[in-house]
Order: C-alpha cells, then structure tokens, then sequence
C-alpha cells in the first residue's frame, strides 16, 4: 500500500473539507467522511449518557498522508457539506514506518455558523 495510491483515490472519490486550527484556515483538505450510525457510540466518549437521551452524530475521517491531523490542537475542528464536527480520535496509518493515510472519529456539533459544544 502506498500513500500516493490512497491520495489518488481521495481525489476521485473524497471530497472537500476545511480545517480550522484556531487562527489557521487550511486550505481545502480531499477526504472521506461518512455517518457511522451502526458502531457503537460509546466507545468514543469517555461518558456514557442517560438511558433515552439522544445520542450524538459520529463519523469516520479518512484523510491524506499529507495532511497530519496529528499535530491539530485539541481545538481543531472540521466545516464539511455545512456542518462543524469536531475530532474525537485522531490516528495514522502506517506501513513500514511511513504514513499511508490518516483517520479519525469525528463528532457533529452542529451547522457551520455555531459555536462548538
């Protein structure tokens, strides 16, 4: 596997997402991302909610190795098809030592113009 390869299929299929990392803008970043409305949810707060609460909107991040979502700050949030999500694991590929691509689990927190919760 090479990150070229993964970086030529995000161009074709993926689609663009801006990055804000407090005063940085980053320019538009070709990724995947998609609802994960069958995992459990869980597993991606470190608390659980009351029993009938509404859960909250998760989804899988697959990025670039060009792009490291490693050295965001904890801050760091992504504006995608008109809705602010924010990162709650952040991981790199790797394969024989080198990047291939990025993923992460992100949390919608709303429309593009409100505060993150």
């Amino acid at each position: 596997m090479d990150a070229r390869i993964i970086e030529s299929q995000l161009s074709r299929v993926g689609s663009d997402a801006y990055v804000y990392d407090g005063e940085r803008v980053f320019s538009p970043v070709r990724c995947m991302i998609s609802h994960l409305w069958r995992r459990k949810s869980t597993a991606f707060e470190p608390t659980y909610t009351e029993l009938g609460r509404l859960s909250r909107e998760y989804y899988l991040y697959i990025g670039p190795a060009s792009f490291d979502i490693l050295s965001l700050s904890e801050d760091a949030y992504v504006i995608f098809a008109g809705n602010r999500f924010s990162f709650r694991n952040r991981d790199a590929v790797t394969v024989g030592g080198r990047v291939v691509y990025y993923t992460g689990i992100l949390r919608k927190t709303g429309k593009e113009s409100e505060d993150d919760n």
